[in-house]
């Protein structure tokens, strides 16, 4: 009872803790972290947008399976970071209004975390007091905390330990209960939208399954783990699945270089921040070195300080290491941890060339196994020391003063650390807003703004990134309902990310002026607003509005040769390379809106098509045809279309698959045109045509993981026999272990 009594004094102690340092999220106002990262704000430009998508979603009992107001149209649902399928994410965004939902997540985020590894230190038999050191460390961390502007991450990190006590509960009970619950925090933590917290957690489960299972010469208990690991990955189909079909279709579908899988690596002097955070710069005040002068050192993605009680209390199980087999496991991990996070500096670098560690970049986040594995140390040896009965008491009472005074250097350490800002005013929509309803805006030259202040002023002046909103730079745009050319994505597609590149390279652009030699490409895209800090040089443009902050100045270009988003041609190209459609799309015959590029080989699929194409036999029609829209949602989009004669009908959003089209109701193939855009064959006369986006990887995944749920609750629910319940009441009896051996504690003897 005295234990129990201890657990819930803990665990109100930490959501105390957190609601103290989050209330001015909600009081005396609402307010918003959007503190600066590298060129823009992960918060305000990711974090916060696909969050405000899924509230919208939710609001119609949808998912947000496609945007198109980013990227041309973008499979937000498949990147997956949108976390749409995440239990607290369901309840939150339906339920709240979107910046309390927001920062609700958030603190829930971090309280979880806290929780859970005081949990799992509990689970390993610690007492209560080390494990209460435990959940206030990790859950103040310079990791947890610098990482607000990252909500998917923290998410996904939340779920890592409460997994792992899980894995440990599993093997020792062989339990279907527990065996079943640890399948759906599994496939949880894959909704959460960030697989590489999956990835880490699979591994420190592994090891300490492992352990377990050696140290107790039964390994049928293992395969309880294995069982739950096979159920939550089925249970994760309904993101696995089109996550895996846009990682086909993305710049690198077979995983990142081993140059990019270890970029952001963690510089060996960055240990220093393990004593002071700020040992080499804070960027709140512009004196961290920017990642580019450091190497690709990112000040958030490395400083795991975690106050110096845990460190000085860790450091004193040298004494106790060498008869204690726990202590040594959990050093093993630290070592091999901090390893992995230093990356391409250390030997291990060559593991970031085999696959799956090729899936993820910025190693420096095994951090987080670091942390977890000091304070298990620290606490190991809190519990040794309090083993000694004749100091008992004092110690604790010792210790406690201890915590009281590591808490305060925590919460005091990170109190001014972010940008927030009251929500109402950065809810508001800038002014640009109202000069760009219609077409789609392109942002030139705000990154380099961004960081010229960030890299040398840190972010004391919250107007100038006040002002910066008003560039609409992707996905801060969704906010606005307005359309973007670019994409901010983890990772992004290919067929874009060509045209982006050819796009790129018509524009010259240098800190004095942007020089853009032809607005073909612009047309095509089609880009009709321009919003620049950095002056254009185009006759093609027309400036329509300055803005101006101190020396910063946001210029509005307008390009009235931009297409509409649909239209009709009537002649049409082929070509059979991409350096063919490369050539045919920037030449001077080739003219927007009259011609369209398709594909040689998608082209020989349909019934005269070719034919058609190299005769040439379509002429211009009598009359322009007409493009009315019906519908623009989404995931669908409905067409009434006249035309005289048979032509291509060209719809400007992104070729991907999942997107079928219908003319008057019956099924027609979807060519890619242009590179990145859809194109369908259009017969003569009034049409309704109707774009719709259903993929079958979502419905697949969708049916396998509900299939897998129902086989996970039978399983925890139904007996199915006498032999699991033998299994379960072995694995409590001393009597059950073969002869010489015991089982494994992980905690000391």
């Amino acid at each position: 009872m005295r234990a129990y009594w201890a657990d819930i004094t803990s665990v109100i102690t930490m959501l105390l803790l957190v609601a103290v340092f989050f209330a001015r999220l909600f009081y005396p106002q609402p307010q918003l972290i959007v503190t600066p990262d590298y060129g823009r704000s992960d918060a305000w430009h990711f974090s916060l947008p696909t969050k405000y998508a899924l509230s919208q979603s939710l609001a119609t009992n949808t998912l947000p399976l496609w945007r198109n107001d980013i990227g041309g149209g973008f499979p937000l649902f498949s990147e997956g970071q949108t976390g749409a399928l995440f239990l607290p994410n369901l309840i939150l965004f339906k339920t709240l209004p979107i910046t309390h939902a927001y920062n609700a997540a958030l603190i829930l985020a971090i309280a979880t975390l806290g929780i859970g590894i005081y949990g799992l230190l509990r689970v390993l038999r610690y007492s209560s007091v080390a494990s209460l050191l435990a959940g206030i460390t990790l859950a103040f961390s310079g990791l947890s905390i610098t990482q607000l502007t990252h909500i998917t991450l923290l998410q996904g990190v939340s779920m890592l330990p409460f997994v792992v006590l899980l894995s440990i509960l599993t093997v020792r009970t062989a339990s279907r209960f527990w065996t079943g619950l640890l399948a759906i925090a599994i496939s949880q933590q894959i909704y959460a939208g960030f697989p590489q917290a999956s990835f880490m957690t699979l591994i420190l489960s592994g090891i300490m399954v492992a352990a377990i299972a050696l140290q107790t010469k039964r390994w049928q208990s293992a395969a309880y783990w294995i069982g739950a690991v096979i159920l939550g990955i089925g249970g994760g189909a309904a993101q696995l699945l089109p996550s895996w079909e846009f990682l086909r279709a993305s710049t690198s579908p077979a995983g990142f270089t081993p140059q990019t899988a270890t970029a952001y690596s963690m510089p060996i002097v960055h240990i220093k921040t393990f004593l002071d955070p700020f040992a080499l710069g804070n960027p709140r005040f512009g004196t961290y070195p920017p990642f580019y002068n450091f190497d690709g050192s990112i000040f958030w993605e490395n400083t795991a300080f975690i106050g110096l009680l845990p460190l000085i209390i860790a450091g004193g199980s040298f004494l106790l290491i060498k008869k204690d087999k726990p202590l040594m496991l959990w050093w093993g991990i630290l070592i091999a941890s901090i390893t992995l996070a230093a990356g391409k500096y250390a030997p291990t670098y060559i593991l970031y060339s085999i696959w799956p560690m090729t899936l993820f970049r910025v190693p420096s986040r095994f951090l987080w196994i670091t942390m977890i594995a000091v304070v298990v140390i620290a606490a190991h040896v809190v519990d040794r020391i309090r083993k000694k009965r004749a100091w008992k008491i004092s110690i604790t009472i010792l210790l406690m003063l201890l915590l009281i005074a590591h808490t305060l250097q925590l919460m005091g350490t990170w109190w001014s650390y972010h940008l927030v800002t009251p929500a109402s005013a950065w809810m508001t929509p800038p002014e640009t807003v109202a000069g760009v309803q219609n077409g789609r805006v392109m942002t030139l030259g705000e990154g380099k703004v961004h960081n010229d202040v960030m890299t040398t002023k840190g972010w004391i002046d919250k107007g100038f990134y006040s002002f910066l909103r008003s560039g609409l730079s992707p996905d801060s745009n969704m906010l606005w309902g307005i359309s973007q050319y670019d994409v901010y994505a983890g990772r992004f597609l290919k067929r874009p990310s060509i045209t982006d590149s050819m796009l790129s390279d018509s524009i010259a652009l240098s800190p004095a002026i942007a020089t853009i030699s032809s607005t073909t490409l612009m047309n095509i895209f089609p880009v009709s607003h321009i919003l620049s800090y950095i002056p254009v040089d185009s006759a093609e443009l027309t400036l329509v509005q300055s803005l101006s902050r101190g020396s910063t100045i946001l210029r509005h270009y307008k390009n009235n040769g931009a297409l509409p988003r649909a239209y009709v041609t009537y002649e049409a190209t082929t070509a059979a390379t991409l350096s063919q459609a490369a050539a045919t799309i920037t030449d001077s015959s080739f003219i927007p809106g009259k011609n369209v590029l398709l594909e040689s080989h998608a082209v020989n699929t349909f019934p005269g098509l070719a034919e058609r194409i190299a005769t040439k036999t379509s002429i211009a029609a009598p009359k322009p045809a007409t493009v009315t829209w019906q519908e623009n949602r989404h995931e669908s989009v409905i067409l009434t279309v006249e035309t005289q004669q048979p032509g291509f009908l060209v719809l400007t959003d992104t070729y991907y698959p999942g997107w079928r089209a219908y003319i008057d109701g019956k099924e027609t193939p979807i060519f890619a045109a242009n590179l990145s855009q859809r194109a369908i064959v259009l017969p003569e006369g009034t049409r309704t045509v109707r774009f719709s986006y259903a993929p079958e990887s979502v419905i697949v995944g969708g049916r396998i993981a509900a299939v897998t749920l129902i086989v996970t609750i039978l399983l925890m629910i139904l007996p199915i026999g006498v032999r699991a319940s033998r299994i379960q009441k072995k694995a409590h009896g001393h009597a059950s272990h073969p002869p010489g051996t015991r089982r494994m504690q992980l905690t000391p003897s």
